[in-house]
Order: structure tokens, then C-alpha cells, then sequence
């Protein structure tokens, strides 16, 4: 008997969300491993079709109201049998500069957040910091990355 098919791969739609100081907000799920921070966002079917519910989702995991923006970086996390997660499609994007302090409600799920700076991402977001950091040097530099790559991070140098 053959085995069954693998499932098929889940979009995961992230938001990109900074302050002022370009500090990008970042979301702790009670799911996670201790410490490991991820952005805010969704995975398709969930909240919404596609990218247009993530303003839904990050409005209900922190209490801010967002715009949807330009997209930032896409990836791809491969499946993990042990756990039976699919292989995860990544498409971040930019979705505004928020005041200084906002009030920041979390949501069911979520358990803490932080702002992190840049240079803090590798410290605390585990295998996300590679995507996060790619799709900052994206939005600081202003290019624009094709959305039929299948992983604009997989191209991502860092300085």
C-alpha cells in the first residue's frame, strides 16, 4: 500500500508592522517554544482568504488596526513528518508604521510581545529571523522582489 499523500502546503500571510525607530513588533503564541517570537499574521483559511485577512488576524492577535501593504519576502519552511506540519508557503508583508507606544491588545493565543530592533531579531525569533531580517533590508531599501519567487529570502545576503 503506498503511503498516504503528503498534505498540501499552507500559506502562512506575516505582517511586518514598525515604530518609529523602525523597531519591528514581534508576537510570542502560546504554542511556541519559550523565547521564540515570530510576526503577527495568519495561515490561509484562517480569518479570511488569503493575505486580505491578515489585517483581520493582526487586529485580533494585537488590537492594531493595519493596512495591508507591498510584499516584502516569500519562503518556504519544509514539512515536518514528526509533527505532521505541511510545508509552509511564507509571504510576508509591510503593513504600516504604528506611534510610539501603542496600546498593544493581545489576543487568544498570544502570550507577550516585543519590539525588537534589527540587530535583536536573530536573538529571539528563532528560524523566522532569517525571513524577518530579509523582509526589514527589503522595506529599508525600498526594492520591490517578484511574488512568483518561491523564496526571495533563499536569495537574501546579509551585511
Amino acid at each position: 500500500m503506498p503511503p498516504p499523500p503528503a498534505p498540501r502546503p499552507r500559506t502562512v500571510y506575516s505582517a511586518v508592522l514598525l515604530d518609529p525607530q523602525d523597531f519591528v513588533l514581534v508576537v510570542h503564541h502560546e504554542d511556541a517554544p519559550e523565547g521564540v517570537y515570530d510576526l503577527p499574521g495568519l495561515a490561509s483559511g484562517e480569518n479570511g482568504t488569503g493575505w486580505m485577512g491578515l489585517a483581520t488576524a493582526v487586529k485580533s492577535a494585537t488590537g492594531l488596526d493595519i493596512i495591508v501593504g507591498r510584499l516584502l519576502a516569500t519562503d518556504w519552511t519544509p514539512a515536518d513528518p514528526a509533527t505532521g506540519t505541511p510545508v509552509l508557503r511564507h509571504r510576508v508583508r509591510f503593513c504600516g508604521r504604528v506611534p510610539h507606544n501603542p496600546r498593544i491588545v493581545l489576543g487568544d493565543g498570544m502570550n507577550h510581545y516585543r519590539w525588537l530592533a534589527p540587530v535583536k531579531v536573530p536573538d529571539h525569533c528563532g528560524a523566522a529571523a532569517r525571513r524577518i531580517r530579509c523582509a526589514l533590508a527589503v522595506q529599508a531599501s525600498g526594492e520591490r522582489i517578484d511574488p512568483r519567487e518561491t523564496s526571495s529570502v533563499a536569495a537574501f545576503t546579509e551585511v
